[in-house]
């Protein structure tokens, strides 16, 4: 209101969402780029993805006060498959991917998504890491570092449709994950990880800050099943998935004279 100079209205919003709380799959920044765009439709604000994405950050980020990067604003307003580079200045660049249609149907069919059963708050963890990075702490740095080049490598086998190379950098990119912060892995995930990769399963990586949340499993799809069966006996449960083309978006519905 203030921001955009409009006229306090009362109204009442009502939200709902599929996934659990804390599940580490970025629904926290979501359901605020949901709530803007519904601002937006009932307003007319002249704001894009880039700007919608801002606003949601600025208000998580900073009018919250809660830790955590930019990367879930922009996945959410944008949608699909996206290459993200953050650079100085608080500049961001979303760069579309042009992924073949086998190429989303196969890493579709490759992902076992696992929800572990146990939430957690992203925040701590992330504040650990950054303690972690701003003391110097080599290890977490070089991690950092490497993380950030699992990115650039990602990109690559996704447009090749490499789902082996993807599953191999996936699971170095957890490995370094792991070096980041000690709370990012608990023996209820390496459980979970023993369990999918005694199965079948290439690699994966725990969904978000860590800790808990959701896992995602690269697998053969041929062993599919048998991964899911062997996680079935654990306390969590797996939950199917669909990949999205487009982003949040909103519309608005006019009353109209009923007859």
């Amino acid at each position: 209101m203030s921001d955009y100079k409009l006229n306090p209205k009362g109204f009442r919003i009502t939200t709902y969402n599929d996934a659990p709380i804390g599940s580490g799959l970025g629904t926290s920044s979501s359901m605020v780029v949901c709530i803007l765009k519904a601002f937006i439709e009932w307003f007319l604000l002249p704001l894009g993805d880039y700007e919608t994405s801002r606003l949601a950050y600025e208000i998580e980020r900073k009018d919250l006060n809660l830790s955590g990067g930019k990367q879930d604003q922009y996945s959410a307003a944008f949608g699909g498959f996206n290459f993200m580079e953050f650079l100085k200045e608080d500049l961001v660049i979303v760069n579309p991917l042009k992924m073949k249609r086998w190429i989303v149907d196969e890493l579709e069919a490759s992902i076992v998504l696992y929800f572990t059963g146990a939430s957690r708050s992203s925040a701590k963890i992330i504040n650990e890491q950054k303690e972690n990075t701003s003391k110097g702490n080599n290890e977490a740095v070089e991690a950092m570092h490497k993380i950030k080049q699992s990115a650039i490598d990602m990109k690559l086998a996704l447009l090749k449709g490499d789902m082996h190379s993807f599953a191999y950098i996936l699971g170095k990119g957890w490995e370094n994950k792991k070096k980041m912060a000690n709370a990012i892995s608990n023996p209820m995930i390496q459980e979970a990880f023993d369990v999918a990769i005694s199965a079948g399963a290439i690699s994966g990586k725990v969904s978000g800050a860590g800790g808990g949340g959701f896992i995602m499993f690269m697998v053969e799809p041929t062993k599919k099943k048998m991964v899911i069966d062997a996680l079935g006996k654990l306390s969590g449960f797996v939950m199917p998935f669909q990949f999205t083309e487009d982003g949040a978006h909103g519309w608005k519905v006019y009353e109209t004279d009923r007859v």
